[in-house]
């Protein structure tokens, strides 16, 4: 009987604490921040091909099928 009530706490703590950490980010938020600095950025490859040259001339008019406007660019890192 004894071993039947202390798995039964046991799982009921490891419960409550998996719920714990499932909820933290809906009841705690973190605080984000963007940043005005430049960030020095090195392409060493384009689809593959290692990039050379200094100076990359990049002309893009569409992404995705779509055209740009405005001066913001879509950004994807990938790590």
């Amino acid at each position: 009987m004894k071993t039947d009530l202390y798995t039964k706490i046991v799982l009921t703590i490891i419960a409550i604490a998996l719920w714990g950490f499932l909820l933290k980010p809906i009841f705690i938020s973190e605080s984000v921040g963007a940043s005005n600095q430049v960030l020095d950025v090195n392409i060493k490859e384009i689809g593959g091909r290692v990039v050379y040259e200094k100076i990359l001339d990049v002309n893009i008019e569409r992404i995705r099928g779509k055209t740009l406007s405005g001066s913001t660019l879509p950004v994807e890192i990938k790590k």
